[in-house]
């Protein structure tokens, strides 16, 4: 090998590449979408209705498995609160999930330049959506 150039390391489907790592966690249909209705959430938290209602063509079922995924992962953390009547459980980013919001804004820019004609520039508006100088969520 000649000097300064670096080896080639072969990597197969079972070996790690950090693209199809980053597929692996965050490519399931619905995953980047809770993602960001969770980081834009007003407390940082949704319960599973509230989810369910900005997701509106998100089945139950699907809904459920994809929280259980991210909760597994450690994307997300589920939190019961019994202390209320009825009994209610929230939803609340993790710090590996709040990391992929930065992959939301590389998302959001992309729609931007290649997106659909009509599509929004987010940072000219201020909508529900995306609120413009979005805070960091704290820390669950």
């Amino acid at each position: 090998m000649k000097a300064g150039k670096k080896a080639r390391i072969e990597l197969t489907i079972e070996g790690f590449c950090p693209i199809r790592q980053t597929v692996r966690l965050l490519g399931k249909q619905w995953t980047m979408l809770i993602i960001k209705e969770l980081y834009y959430a007003h407390w940082s938290r949704l319960s599973f209705m509230e989810l369910s209602k900005t997701l509106k063509n998100a089945s139950s079922k699907v809904l459920s498995e994809r929280l259980k995924e991210m909760a597994k992962e450690g994307l997300v953390k589920r939190r019961e609160v019994t202390d209320i009547t009825p009994p209610r459980v929230y939803y609340y980013l993790t710090p590996k999930g709040k990391d992929a919001c930065m992959i939301l804004e590389r998302f959001k820019d992309y729609g931007i330049r290649w997106g659909q004609k009509g599509t929004v520039d987010c940072s000219k508006v201020d909508c529900e959506l995306c609120p413009r100088n979005k805070e960091p969520p704290e820390a669950a």
